[in-house]
């Protein structure tokens, strides 16, 4: 069953040799281009996907930082008020009620805010739910500040800040010692303001981000240790988140990424978990789908384009030449000129083959020349004088035409040779030839069948008419007067003629009509020589 490939390389006239080349190279061409495309193209789009994780993961966490700024600003700016300065030395109620009551808090983006004197007791506390309904106690927010200022003591004015868990819920947590608005005098205490991130919060963290996270909170079946395998990077300095190692996971469809929040005393507090889908990577990988299709595309259309090309400017031109040649070779007209119009190789090759047809043709004509005459006397010889009278009974088959056939022998020949030596006799040889070519018609025949014995085939001519000829044969060559001291018969070159005539063709066919003319020379040699004969006649005098 015939491939529609097959069928095309058919219709085509193309070879599987061309076209498994042009597979091969387009093959290769293909495999490599993709090779490089993808070696450069995915590592781009890989380390691109890791800067954008790392950048996103930068701003989630940077997100932890700023809310410990937007709150450590406002802590700084009541730790630097006048008022809040003298009620810390005379507390005054009506300061406490406005700025630490219930309405005021409500009213605040602060779930707490403490005011502990130098002693550390707690001299003024505004609460505020939680989003989980819980209420923000003093001592759940100050137990942790005093173990943070056992190690490091408040220092007046200076703001700082961190992460704690109050009443379950995560908070930023800043703290400053309280002094004069400008910055001079002792500290009165210090001023305490914690925010809650709840849901609300994280969400919109999310959106600024531009990243989805979540927080897991440690505990008993927690770990504060990263997975093994994961990668480590470095985040740029915050202002109040100390820790700056951020561990990432990647895998084939995702990138996992992870920060551990700590709380003001340096203990590990959640984990901030930030998952994203390798879009990028998806990206390149369907790029270089797209581009190996395309690319597939691109070549077999190429590719259909140039087996075209070399179908119409090689292939065709190639077949056509092929077919004239063969058709030369199988005719055997090595006359033919092959047609050319083109200017190019082919054009050339064309002109090449027409050049060795004509020398061809030459030495054909000169090797059936050859082949077919007789080198000393230079009329036909016993090949072509066969193939005649083959063709002269075909047609005397046909038509009514009598043919006559006339064998002649050299009267004592082998004396002649003996006598003047051989180039003579091969001289009087060519100069019989040469009469009896004179003596023809055109449509007649002479030939040397061998040694001394010449015969003549005269096509369309009776048993008078071949008895004429041989009569102007011996009268010519007794003309000639070629002398022959050791003839027998005759001071000169005699000849003997046995002629035979058909009006059609016998049983026996050309060896019949030669044996009949061969008879009927021996008859003329029996009856004394120079003479001719006609089979079943009587042998003519001699001359």
């Amino acid at each position: 069953m015939r491939t529609p490939i097959r069928l095309l390389m058919a219709g085509l006239g193309i070879g599987p040799r061309i076209v498994l080349v042009f597979v091969l190279v387009f093959g290769c061409m293909g495999s490599v281009g993709l090779l490089l495309m993808r070696n450069s193209l995915l590592p781009t789009f890989d380390s691109m996907e890791h800067s954008f994780a790392q950048e996103g993961a930068k701003r989630v966490v940077s997100l932890f930082d700023q809310e410990m700024v937007s709150v450590g600003n406002q802590n700084r700016d009541w730790a630097f008020w006048d008022d809040l300065y003298q009620h810390m030395q005379r507390p005054n109620p009506v300061f406490a009620r406005s700025n630490l009551g219930a309405e005021a808090m409500q009213s605040s983006s602060l779930h707490a805010i403490m005011l502990v004197d130098l002693q550390g007791r707690v001299v003024g506390f505004g609460p505020r739910a939680f989003s989980g309904g819980a209420q923000a106690q003093a001592p759940d927010l100050l137990a942790p500040l005093l173990q943070r200022w056992a190690r490091f003591p408040v220092q007046p004015g200076v703001t700082e800040c961190g992460m704690a868990r109050v009443a379950y819920a995560l908070n930023a947590v800043c703290w400053t010692g309280i002094v004069q608005s400008n910055g001079k005098g002792p500290a009165v205490g210090t001023v305490v303001m914690a925010r809650e991130l709840d849901a609300h919060t994280l969400k919109h963290m999310a959106q600024f981000a531009g990243v989805t996270f979540t927080l897991e909170q440690l505990g008993a079946n927690h770990t504060s240790a990263p997975l093994p395998g994961m990668l480590t990077w470095e985040l740029p300095a915050l202002q109040y988140l100390p820790k700056r190692e951020l561990y990432a996971e990647f895998s084939k469809d995702a990138m996992a990424m992870q920060y551990l929040l700590r709380d003001l005393n340096d203990t590990p507090l959640s984990w901030v978990r930030i998952r994203m889908h390798r879009e990028l990577m998806e990206q390149g990988r369907r790029v270089v789908v797209n581009v190996l299709v395309q690319l597939a595309v691109l070549a077999v259309a190429t590719g259909l384009v140039l087996l075209m090309t070399v179908h119409w400017w090689l292939v065709r031109p190639i077949a056509r030449l092929r077919s004239a040649v063969a058709d030369v070779s199988a005719t055997r007209r090595w006359d033919q000129t092959l047609a050319y119009e083109r200017p190019d190789e082919i054009g050339a090759l064309t002109q090449g083959i027409n050049s060795l047809l004509a020398v061809l043709h030459e030495q054909v004509g000169v090797l059936e020349t050859l082949s077919s005459t007789d080198a000393l006397t230079g009329i036909a010889n016993r090949r072509q004088f066969d193939e005649r009278l083959a063709h002269e009974l075909v047609r005397l088959g046909r038509h009514s035409a009598p043919l006559s056939l006339l064998l002649l022998d050299v009267d004592h020949f082998k004396l002649y040779n003996d006598h003047y030596g051989h180039p003579a006799g091969d001289a009087v040889l060519r100069q019989l030839g040469g009469l009896l070519r004179a003596s023809c018609r055109q449509q007649d025949l002479p030939a040397r069948l061998g040694g001394e014995e010449f015969a003549l085939l005269l096509p369309d001519t009776a048993a008078a008419g071949a008895a004429a000829m041989a009569d102007k044969v011996m009268k010519a060559l007794a003309a000639l007067a070629i002398g022959h001291e050791r003839s027998l018969t005759a001071p000169h070159v005699t000849v003997s003629i046995g002629i035979v005539t058909w009006s059609e063709v016998l049983d026996g066919g050309a060896a019949e009509l030669f044996a009949q003319a061969d008879k009927a020379l021996y008859a003329a040699k029996h009856s004394g020589r120079q003479r001719a004969c006609v089979y079943g006649t009587p042998a003519v005098p001699k001359l």
